[in-house]
């Protein structure tokens, strides 16, 4: 299943991006990890689109699921 995370970054921004998973709980905890392997000092998550957020400016972040069209 796909799910939408937005991330809530310093000054203000946002961003989203599609993470996958079997569950929302199973993309939560992958994306958990992430960020906590991760040093908020100088590393980077880099979305699909080349962007690179700093792992540190990531104040807050939600993550929900992309209903299916049919």
């Amino acid at each position: 299943m796909r799910y939408v995370v937005t991330c809530f970054l310093e000054r203000d921004e946002l961003c989203s991006f599609i993470i996958y998973g079997g569950s929302i709980h199973e993309a939560s905890v992958t994306f958990e990890k992430t960020l906590k392997v991760a040093s908020p000092l100088n590393d980077y998550v880099e979305l699909s689109d080349g962007k690179q957020v700093k792992v540190g400016s990531i104040l807050a972040y939600r993550i929900d699921e992309v209903k299916p069209l049919f």
